[in-house]
């Protein structure tokens, strides 16, 4: 059972588009709400996309990234926490790390397909 799950999860690490469509069809069933389920599947696999990307990262460049990875995403949360003070004067914790949530989906999601095509590249050509 244990070896079961094991594999779930390293499944779902490895095609991490595949666990977003799934969670979305999921929620989409439970809510019946198409936006309330679009929000509760990135919200879920946002950490899948990170961990594939490091993944891929390491194995392409055969170096760890998780230390660059922590710095950038406190500097993002540090701009986002920035450009909250700016526009209202009033500082929303939660509603910046929820805004740093959703950007990291995207920036993780294109990095995943990126470096997706780039290890099918090295793997063929070289």
């Amino acid at each position: 059972m244990v070896d079961f799950i094991i594999y779930f999860i390293a499944f779902f690490i490895t095609v991490p588009i595949l666990a977003t469509w799934i969670v979305y069809k999921i929620s989409l069933r439970l809510y019946d709400h198409q936006w309330k389920a679009i929000r509760i599947s990135v919200n879920w696999t946002t950490i899948l996309y990170m961990i594939a990307v490091l993944i891929l990262l390491s194995d392409i460049f055969d170096q760890q990234f998780i230390g660059i990875m922590l710095v950038l995403l406190l500097s993002m949360l540090a701009g986002i926490i920035i450009l909250q003070w700016k526009a209202r004067t009033e500082v929303v914790l939660t509603k910046a790390f929820k805004t740093l949530w959703r950007l990291c989906f995207l920036i993780f999601l294109f990095l995943y397909i990126c470096l997706v095509l780039i290890g099918v590249i090295q793997r063929i050509f070289f």
